[in-house]
């Protein structure tokens, strides 16, 4: 039997991680929190590829993720069975999230072929930056979740100002030392 690749979207309250990659042991990542998860279920490590990075304290919405994933039996370790149908997969990496923190759930887990990459076959990605303005302190339900500037905003200063960010762009200064992506748009 083969090893499977499964594509994994995610979504998780980034408050409760140090970002979405692996870091120095003592960082609580999502990668990392997956990575137990999935051990958990079928016993043995795996490595899990995110499609793009977070930092910390950014939610997610939708995150997409690649684990390969080599079903062995449990009971006979020589024995290479199946691969997981990917509801199953789901539910049983849902069940060990749920067992720990409960921030983070698998909203959709597809087979896809061996040589697919979440990262470089990523065709889009979409960021929703969240700005609340006014004296009125935040509700508890919006905390963490968006930023909250006191004073009114002028929004027609702020679209005016915007218009220069409008087009392609090259933010290769922004990004860090040996990063693979040619450019930015």
């Amino acid at each position: 039997m083969r090893m499977q690749r499964y594509l994994i979207a995610i979504e998780y309250i980034g408050s409760r991680f140090s970002g979405a990659q692996i870091q120095a042991p003592i960082f609580r990542t999502v990668v990392g929190v997956l990575q137990k998860a999935f051990h958990k279920f079928i016993g043995q490590p795996v490595s899990v590829v995110c499609s793009s990075r977070t930092d910390a304290g950014v939610h997610a919405l939708s995150n997409v993720f690649h684990v390969d994933v080599q079903r062995i039996s449990k009971r006979k370790p020589n024995q290479l069975l199946p691969p997981h149908d990917p509801a199953v997969v789901k539910r049983a990496v849902n069940h060990f999230l749920q067992k720990n923190e409960g921030d983070i759930s698998v909203i959709d887990v597809r087979s896809v072929p061996p040589n697919f990459h979440s990262r470089y076959q990523a065709i889009e990605r979409t960021y929703f930056y969240r700005l609340l303005s006014g004296p009125e302190a935040l509700s508890t339900f919006e905390k963490d979740r968006a930023w909250h500037v006191p004073e009114e905003i002028d929004i027609l200063a702020m679209q005016e100002a915007c218009k220069v960010l409008v087009g392609q762009h090259d933010f290769s200064s922004f990004r860090a030392a040996g990063c693979e992506v040619c450019y930015c748009s």
